[in-house]
């Protein structure tokens, strides 16, 4: 019994130390992909940091471009703004002017917008009691610059809301104070514009 006692302990022996080998050899193969494994967690974490920092800065330019262009609209819109305030205010004076203040403006547009000193002038309807223009001193004044001073005003009235209007050989020159203004307009966005972009 002695030998089958000793053949049987040698046996668990040999099975112990195989599973102990076995469970060594399991345990290292663990190791090896736990190890593996906290590579690969770094390298995800890795590039998640790198994607996130670069995300955060590609959202961060984003952002500052962003409010810098709504920076940019808004001074836009409030020089805008300005310049409405400001033209509605020079329509405002104009129409507040006494009778002669506005004869005389109306006189000196005359003869600053005359081309040849051929024209007929076109009065506005609105302006029928308003306006004293003075032909005689106006073709004088053309004729001393060198213009021909034979302008005549035309009987009937244009439907303008104020200023004139001088035709010559189907020709129209609008000396509205709106499209007067339209063109100031133009010219000031124009400059505004060039100073925002």
């Amino acid at each position: 019994m002695n030998s089958v006692d000793s053949l049987k302990e040698r046996l668990l022996s040999e099975d112990k130390k195989r599973a102990s080998e076995i469970e060594q050899e399991a345990k290292k193969k663990a190791d090896e992909i736990l190890e593996q494994a906290n590579l690969k967690a770094n390298q995800i974490i890795e590039e998640a940091k790198r994607k996130a920092e670069k995300d955060g800065k590609d959202r961060k330019e984003r952002m500052i471009a962003r409010a810098e262009l709504d920076s940019r609209n808004i001074i836009l819109q409030a020089k805008q703004e300005a310049i409405d305030l400001i033209l509605n205010e020079v329509l405002n004076k104009i129409n507040s002017m006494s009778k002669e203040e506005y004869s005389n403006l109306i006189n000196n547009m005359i003869i600053n917008n005359v081309q040849t000193g051929e024209e007929e002038i076109v009065l506005s309807i609105r302006d029928k009691d308003r306006i004293n223009v003075n032909l005689d001193e106006i073709n004088k004044t053309l004729i001393a610059n060198g213009k021909r001073g034979l302008l005549r005003i035309n009987t009937e009235y244009a439907d303008i809301p104020s200023g004139f209007i001088l035709r010559k050989s189907g020709l129209e020159i609008n000396c509205t104070f709106e499209a007067l203004i339209r063109g100031l307009r133009d010219e000031l966005e124009a400059e505004v514009a060039s100073v925002l972009f």
